[in-house]
């Protein structure tokens, strides 16, 4: 027979061969998917509500004893996150309010966070202090010690305090990290206060407001939603003075 043929047919089985074997399942070399997006929806934990500044001590007002001050803008920041500290990417709508300068009214988190804008305004009287707290609020839940680690709030719970048992949001306005009479009060439905609305300041119910509770006594039967707050304080008169 034809040696050239021969040679010839050799290749071509060969080949095909090799075709065959290319053309059998080969998933492993697949392009993964990465149009599939991580999500997580779910319910914002007090421990993961943060509210932040552009900047702490901006230089606003010329001096300590002046209500004259520079037109300043800076954007203000709060980011969300559930009880099992993962990013909460579903959208949450964050409610502000200042003590003194104006602020957007409220944002809606995207990815676990959103901005609002915050700038001074034409007030001539100056806070006490040239301090101004900022407050941000939303719907979420109390946060616990989860002693046993089952992800639920039950009698296994023992640490002190076993839950952060929330009030309503309030201006510290004379820094005492403690609502005092005549504070400047934000009326929620946190506390004993169901509907939000009777013009006092309510400190905690002594109950777990949140999902997944089974204690077998401080559970909240009527309130698993609560309002999560947090805040932060400028001090307007710029950073202090160098030595």
């Amino acid at each position: 027979m034809n040696n050239r043929f021969l040679t010839i047919a050799s290749l071509l089985a060969s080949s095909t061969l090799f075709m065959t074997g290319c053309s059998e399942d080969n998933s492993a070399f697949e392009t993964p998917n990465t149009s599939d997006t991580p999500t997580n929806p779910g319910v914002i934990s007090q421990k993961n509500f943060t509210i932040l500044a552009d900047d702490l001590q901006p230089a606003i007002f010329a001096s300590p004893a002046s209500n004259t001050f520079t037109f300043t803008e800076m954007t203000i920041s709060v980011f969300v996150g559930d009880r099992n500290n993962q990013i909460l990417t579903d959208a949450h709508t964050v409610f502000f309010k200042t003590e003194w300068g104006l602020i957007e009214p409220s944002c809606v988190t995207e990815n676990g966070s959103c901005t609002v804008n915050w700038q001074t305004s034409s007030a001539t009287t100056a806070p006490a202090g040239h301090t101004n707290t900022i407050i941000a609020y939303s719907i979420g839940e109390e946060s616990f010690t989860d002693q046993n680690g089952n992800g639920i709030f039950d009698d296994d719970d023992k640490a002190t305090p076993t839950f952060d048992d929330l009030e309503e949001p309030y201006v510290d306005s004379n820094g005492s990290n403690s609502y005092d009479t005549g504070e400047p009060i934000f009326d929620t439905i946190n506390g004993n206060d169901r509907t939000g609305a009777n013009g006092l300041h309510d400190t905690g119910d002594f109950l777990f407001n949140g999902q997944s509770c089974t204690h077998s006594s401080q559970c909240s039967a009527i309130q698993k939603s609560i309002y999560v707050w947090d805040k932060v304080t400028l001090s307007m008169d710029g950073p202090p003075a160098t030595p």
